[in-house]
């Protein structure tokens, strides 16, 4: 194998694993801190603790990144907390050692900043776009593995989902030290040159769209969906494989971004309709009569969630230079933070007082509202008109 070919093998493994050990639980954490016999307000604001310590710091990271110039540093501190904020809910369990874990779960993530940008310096400048379509179908794909996996050890209890993160997040913890460190050395960034990057006007109205993607998807897929279909009657299987169809269909939507057909259908176009997917995904939860309609629904969400993040990535960070990069998408993660901490709070709140169709279509009144501002957005500001 050659050289680059191992350093994007080895970094492929790594992240799957990561995302694994983030991700094995997630489905069925809603469903279990409700049975806690507490509120879902208060649910909404543990699993939003999750993007409280990303919203803190992927920006001071992303600096750090370019000040270092190393990310292995990064995705070794990474791998190692996703492993070891599982562990410490099955030594305290407590539901506020639950909302410490997640938020030392969040600050795990925070380190994907140095996934992306090492995994698209191992392709081209001119191949930005498919690499980052690449590795964020290898987190999906980690996810997608993680829900499989926790569908079948969830039957016996959610503990045994903490051991897989564990084990899963250590193994890339120890795959990590083998990344061999970048050549670029340290990079002197001033404070003018980051407030620059910050005051890009694209890469502001870029983030704002990616954290109503995450403000979205935190506050149904990945919380208030779960407990839906569970009150509809589906088993610890059915929300396993209602997760592995939304993962399934991620990936491809975020492998479709470095296809032929995606770049004749263009960026507006692109990010309009996964907008609109996700509109028809929130709409069609907020009434569905039975747990079989979660099926093609969350078809749907998946594939327009998986062009949205993949494709909102790559142009967050397009038309940097190299020693801005990790400052950049430091921003644009820091700001789509902001969408997972507060989406499942207001969902939470929305669930309490009002109903849940009620929750889910205002859900989708959103999307549908940020896919209506793309296309006028395409038209009217000269800083996204397409060639």
């Amino acid at each position: 194998m050659s050289g680059i070919k191992f350093k994007r093998s080895l970094l492929a493994a790594i992240t799957v694993l990561f995302w694994f050990a983030q991700y094995v639980y997630i489905p069925f954490l809603t469903p279990y801190l409700l049975s806690l016999s507490i509120t879902a307000t208060v649910v909404g604001i543990i699993v939003g603790a999750y993007g409280v310590t990303q919203l803190l710091l992927r920006i001071p990271l992303g600096i750090m990144t370019d000040i270092i110039g190393n990310h292995k540093i990064f995705i070794i501190i990474g791998a190692f907390l996703a492993g070891t904020s599982s562990i410490m809910i099955i030594l305290f369990g407590s539901p506020i050692m639950l909302f410490v874990a997640n938020a030392l779960s969040g600050a795990a993530s925070s380190t994907w900043i140095s996934f992306t940008l090492l995994y698209s310096s191992y392709y081209s400048k001119e191949e930005g776009t498919k690499a980052i379509g690449l590795i964020t179908s290898l987190q999906n794909i980690g996810i997608l593995a993680a829900f499989l996996l926790g569908g079948v050890f969830e039957q016996f209890g959610i503990r045994s989902l903490f051991i897989l993160s564990f084990v899963f997040g250590m193994t890339g913890f120890i795959l990590s030290f083998f990344i061999k460190p970048e050549t670029g050395g340290r990079t002197n960034v001033t404070a003018a040159s980051l407030m620059k990057v910050m005051k890009n006007k694209k890469l502001l109205t870029v983030s704002l769209l990616g954290g109503f993607v995450w403000f979205l998807m935190f506050g149904t897929v990945y919380s208030f969906t779960t407990s839906t279909a569970k009150e509809l009657g589906a088993t610890g299987l059915q929300l396993g494989a209602i997760y592995v169809l939304f993962s399934v269909m991620n990936i491809i939507g975020a492998y479709s971004v470095s296809t032929e057909a995606s770049s004749n259908l263009g960026e507006k176009n692109n990010i309009a309709l996964g907008f609109v997917l996700l509109a028809a995904y929130c709409a069609g939860v907020a009434v569905a009569p039975d747990p079989i309609w979660f099926f093609p629904l969350q078809m749907i969400g998946g594939f327009g969630a998986g062009i949205l993040t993949a494709i909102l990535m790559a142009i967050a960070v397009r038309g940097f230079d190299a020693d801005k990069k990790s400052t950049a998408m430091g921003f644009y993660q820091s700001i789509y933070s902001l969408g997972i901490t507060f989406g499942p709070i207001v969902m939470g709140i929305l669930v309490d007082h009002s109903s849940k169709i009620f929750s889910f279509s205002f859900m989708g009144i959103i999307a549908l509202a940020c896919s209506v501002f793309v296309l006028a957005m395409y038209k009217l500001s000269p800083l996204f008109r397409e060639a």
